[in-house]
């Protein structure tokens, strides 16, 4: 005969079981418009970041700078600041390296940046072009310890964020929203 300790037991794991699946039910089903990369991967970008940590507001000056002479377009719309620029673009790149860690990561707030940059006239090329100013300022801050193996991590990554930031308004309002 069970025992009335062991019946409510039996009642909270099973509670707890039907709560479990409830949770994992109302997430939304997987999408394309995730970060994948592979464990190896991960680490690379983040071991790579981590060397930067001394330097960051310096490294972030030298993207900003780098953008801007790459195209100098981008003055008017980021501010001709490179310092603040850099700050700000630093943390969020330290926040996204922080956020490989968890399943969901940061593709929502991804999808909803995608919308404003869209409305701020950013285009594919745009992306492309911040994408190579990081890679360059990457291989400038890191110098021999910017590896291949590490320098395709981060363009797969960055190639990943690229292809969020960069979806149809439509497809993007859906999944967010």
């Amino acid at each position: 005969m069970l025992g009335r300790s062991s019946v409510f037991g039996s009642s909270l794991a099973m509670s707890a079981t039907i709560q479990t699946r409830a949770k994992s039910a109302n997430r939304p089903a997987r999408t394309g418009a995730e970060i994948s990369l592979t464990a190896a991967q991960k680490r690379l970008v983040r071991e790579s970041f981590l060397k930067l940590a001394p330097a960051l507001d310096l490294v972030g000056q030298l993207f900003y700078l780098k953008l801007f002479r790459l195209d100098p377009a981008f003055r008017a719309r980021f501010g001709t600041d490179a310092e603040t620029q850099g700050r700000k673009f630093m943390a969020a790149v330290k926040l996204g390296i922080i956020a490989l860690n968890h399943d969901d990561g940061l593709a929502p707030i991804i999808k909803l940046l995608g919308v404003r940059y869209r409305q701020m006239g950013l285009k594919v090329r745009d992306y492309r072009t911040i994408t190579k100013a990081l890679i360059w300022t990457l291989e400038r801050s890191l110098e021999t310890k910017f590896t291949p193996k590490t320098k395709d991590a981060w363009t797969v990554l960055l190639t990943q964020v690229t292809r969020i930031l960069s979806g149809s308004d439509a497809a993007l309002l859906r999944s967010v929203g």
